[in-house]
């Protein structure tokens, strides 16, 4: 038994991926996550369905591979912040609650209170918290829903509840659970104060656990419906933009990456935690003791030509759009990107418009924007020290003519990932750490240094 199984419990899509011995991607099933919107504002997935989609991704993706006997491990990548409640049987007394969904927007006070302590983020990582971090909503419910909250049992992050219902231990990583606000990242512990402010009570909350550790056998009923061999394990996963960063090759300090999908994210993997940092930058615990991720986000990214091309009646392609802005010279001919290009219809997101400006200087304004951005956001990360190489992720990584663009903009060489799925590769290269094989740590192209 050499394979690994992953799945990407992303926010718009999941996916499930299966791995061979040496990290090559065999087969892949992606789903749209069965989101549900009940109400303006809210964004919620029913825990059943959870169950059903992914369920039949991995059906797919067994066909297809021939049988999963031979899977050895597990893993996985998830979005933070987005969670469920149990009661006493272990029932879901409520859907998973996205970290998208708008109801708690309102409860700054109570908030403001949880993160005003002097050594937040010293101790969290986070320089505070807003409506979509998970405790606002439990705030909430204890507010609107306190039949609910009496009710609570146990409390899960989207991939917690993965955990649970895989192997039936309570487990979380620390990576994601310290993107609530309520651990301190470095001790791997609950902060009880902050649980207290919270109305939280520890009992309800998940072991802590650092990612690659082993979680355990999988229960045999999952095992048995899943076609997989009874001795299958659970590795832990860790936070979607972590592993993309693993994915890439991003596993010693100073090296950067960056994703450019629906958002722009840019991670540093350091070898301390910084105590003073530039504001929106999030710090969490990376694979192992004394490596740190360092992490900001932005909505000038891929998004944007998204929303470009949706808005074009002809809807090319984006290959087709590349093409258009490849024949435009640099810098477009003044054109430029709106700083709040993000909030703004299609059609208002350029500056400097003139008369002779067609499609092709929209899409390079488009493009040159998002770089500029990432350059923001690494000049912030590395402070003075400019990386000698940054690797690539997400769809926009297929683009060369981005790459270039990026590697004029910031001044260093890009290099994209040899991997359609870097995210799910680096949940894989996770798992396949843990194997006790050294021949095979040998041949992985993960060199994690510890």
């Amino acid at each position: 038994m050499s394979g690994v199984l992953t799945f990407d419990l992303g926010t718009t899509y999941f996916k499930v991926c299966l791995f061979d011995q040496a990290l090559r991607l065999i087969a892949q099933r992606q789903i749209e996550a069965p989101i549900d919107h009940p109400a303006p504002g809210r964004a919620e997935l029913p825990v059943p369905a959870f169950r059903r989609c992914l369920t039949a991704a991995v059906h797919d993706v067994g066909r297809h591979a021939g049988g999963l006997r031979h899977v050895a491990k597990i893993c996985f990548a998830s979005q933070a912040n987005t969670f469920t409640l149990l009661d006493s049987s272990s029932s879901a007394l409520i859907p998973f609650l996205l970290w998208t969904d708008q109801r708690a927007r309102g409860m700054e006070a109570s908030l403001h209170a949880l993160s005003s302590s002097r050594d937040f983020y010293a101790t969290t990582g986070i320089s505070q918290l807003d409506h979509q971090f998970m405790v606002a909503k439990t705030l909430w419910l204890q507010q609107h829903e306190p039949g609910i909250v009496a009710r609570t049992r146990r409390l899960c992050g989207m991939s917690d509840y993965l955990v649970w219902w895989l192997t039936g231990n309570h487990v979380t990583e620390v990576g994601l659970a310290g993107l609530t606000g309520l651990v301190d990242i470095h001790s791997l512990r609950y902060r009880s104060d902050a649980l207290r402010q919270a109305g939280l009570s520890v009992e309800w909350m998940p072991a802590i656990v650092r990612a690659g550790n082993d979680v355990g056998q999988l229960r045999h009923q999952i095992a048995q419906e899943w076609g997989l061999s009874s001795e299958c394990r659970l590795t832990m996963g860790c936070l979607d933009q972590y592993a993309g960063a693993i994915g890439a090759g991003n596993t010693e300090p100073g090296r950067v990456s960056e994703t450019t999908g629906t958002v722009l994210s840019t991670i540093r993997c350091a070898r301390e935690f910084t105590s003073h940092s530039a504001p929106g930058i999030f710090q969490g615990p990376g694979f192992a003791p004394g490596i740190y991720y360092q992490m900001v986000f932005s909505n000038i990214s891929a998004g944007l030509l998204e929303k470009y091309r949706n808005q074009l009646p002809d809807r090319p392609t984006f290959e087709e759009l590349d093409e258009l802005a490849a024949r435009v010279p640099p810098g477009a001919e003044g054109l430029r990107l709106h700083p709040k290009a993000p909030d703004l219809p299609a059609g208002e997101m350029f500056i400097h418009r003139l008369d002779t400006h067609v499609r092709g200087h929209e899409v390079r304004a488009i493009l040159e924007g998002v770089a500029f951005e990432l350059r923001r956001q690494v000049a912030a990360l590395c402070d003075g020290e400019w990386p000698s190489l940054v690797r690539a992720a997400g769809g926009a990584a297929r683009s060369r003519l981005w790459l270039n663009i990026k590697s004029q903009v910031l001044g260093c060489p890009f290099k994209a990932v040899d991997c359609q799925e870097p995210t799910s590769l680096g949940a894989a290269g996770l798992a396949q750490m843990r194997l006790a094989n050294d021949e095979t740590m040998d041949r992985s192209p993960f060199q994690f240094k510890k």
